[in-house]
């Protein structure tokens, strides 16, 4: 339970805080995980916080996925749409030969 890859954007939130909120998000996998027998990858909002929504997926591999978003507006479509790309380049980057398993993605 290690982020591999962490980029804040735009916002005056510390680092800190937002893995927090990550790590925070890892124990609602698990319940959502056990709570139902999904069949899809995305799991949809973990949790709103006061600031951010919490959104996540989880890889067949049991990569975990999070997006933390401050956009109100967000549709839970959008949000599908993004992490599927997501998991695209996580793929692409995992597939480089020179990449080892479980080191932090760079770029």
């Amino acid at each position: 339970n290690n982020p591999l890859y962490l980029r804040i954007y735009h916002t005056d939130t510390s680092e800190l805080k937002l893995q927090f909120i990550v790590h925070t998000s890892l124990d609602i996998f698990e319940e959502k995980l056990k709570e139902s027998s999904m069949n899809t990858a995305y799991l949809g909002l973990l949790y709103p916080t006061e600031d951010f929504k919490v959104y996540g997926y989880i890889t067949n591999t049991n990569v975990k996925l999070v997006v933390i978003v401050d956009d109100s507006d967000t549709k839970d479509s959008e949000m599908r749409s993004f992490f599927e790309k997501f998991h695209l380049h996580y793929i692409r980057a995992t597939f480089n030969p020179f990449y080892k398993i479980g080191e932090e993605i760079t770029s």
